[in-house]
């Protein structure tokens, strides 16, 4: 998943960053290893022979912990660790480590309710991408995980403190899951809102009862609140037929681009370009952008394309839950906002 990008538009696209880039969810989301599922040149190592990892299975049995197993997609091996210590990691790597401990009790409830929705051993089915794993490292297709090294990289002289603070959340939230209908949910999250969240099938193909629209405010000096593409017209219109094969007037984009329709949130929900009409969600996609609340500015030559708020927008606002945490809002306060109707009970 739904931290945390850079954006980029190839060729003569000019990208004006209007705030600082930060490490993101979610949601948005290039892996740093690109290796995906068929590549013949994936490596999966398994750390220990079945019969050398027993010792430690029935170890770990007698202590009572969940084992995950985990695809490193970085390290290119598949490794098995006690839940509640690949949580410490999720935190880590989708939540910075400095926002409020009930926002990151929030983060750690969500994680875990992911990874138990998809863990094999619990009737989930495991990660789709990388055979024998119930989750993978990559925020790309699960959830960002770092390892003890790659926080200490991050964190420098702050490791210990971070590393403490996120274990301290994770602990203090152990077992607890977000539960529908006595199921697990399906968990989503991003990193800031535009004010307000999405409902889940503007987004994905189906809607879900728990996520609904609701307002998530503060979040307007946030670093990805509001961002800005700079395109020339002609390179507009020369990525849009690349794609759909549909030619544009340069000189009348103005003309060529018409807003359909909003969803509730203030998103847009439907374009059409050239008579051929997309989805928001697509458009967002081809241009690279950090959200589907778009405004566009004409200019002679350049297109603008301004943004507010980084993800799609379903379900908890990373950020959100910071500033709800600010104003004295525990995790369940949190976690119930985001996610409606949900109970929060041991897995």
């Amino acid at each position: 998943m739904k931290p945390l990008s850079k954006v980029l538009i190839t060729g003569t696209c000019l990208l004006l960053i209007s705030s600082l880039i930060s490490h993101l969810l979610p949601d948005k989301k290039v892996p740093d290893d690109p290796a995906a599922a068929g590549n013949p040149d994936e490596i999966t190592i398994v750390m220990a022979s079945e019969k050398d990892q027993k010792p430690q299975e029935e170890e770990e049995e007698r202590k009572g912990d969940t084992i995950l197993s985990l695809y490193d997609h970085r390290a290119k091996k598949l490794v098995r660790l006690p839940l509640e210590e690949y949580l410490v990691g999720v935190v880590a790597g989708e939540m910075s480590a400095s926002f409020e401990e009930e926002a990151l009790k929030a983060q750690a409830v969500a994680a875990r309710t992911f990874a138990v929705w998809h863990m094999r051993s619990l009737g989930g089915r495991g990660c789709s991408q990388h055979k024998g794993a119930d989750v993978c490292s990559s925020f790309a297709h699960c959830q960002e995980w770092l390892s003890k090294d790659r926080m200490r990289r991050n964190w420098g002289k702050n490791f210990e403190l971070y590393h403490e603070k996120i274990r301290q959340a994770v602990q203090g939230t152990k077992g607890k899951t977000m539960l529908y209908d006595g199921k697990p949910i399906e968990v989503l999250y991003y990193s800031t809102s535009n004010g307000k969240t999405e409902e889940a099938s503007e987004v994905f193909s189906r809607s879900l009862p728990y996520y609904r629209t609701v307002d998530s405010t503060g979040e307007e000096d946030a670093p990805h609140f509001k961002d800005s593409v700079a395109c020339s017209n002609q390179k507009f219109a020369e990525i849009f037929q690349s794609k759909y094969g549909v030619r544009l007037d340069p000189d009348h984009l103005d003309k060529e681009i018409k807003i359909n329709g909003y969803t509730e949130s203030g998103r847009i929900r439907d374009l059409t370009i050239g008579g051929k009409t997309l989805r928001a969600t697509e458009f967002r996609l081809l241009y690279q952008l950090n959200s589907t609340d778009i405004t566009f500015v004409f200019g002679k030559d350049h297109i603008t394309m301004i943004t507010k708020g980084f993800g799609h927008g379903v379900g908890m606002s990373q950020v959100g839950a910071d500033r709800m945490a600010r104003q004295g809002k525990d995790y369940q306060d949190i976690l119930h906002h985001y996610y409606q109707g949900v109970e929060i009970h041991n897995y």
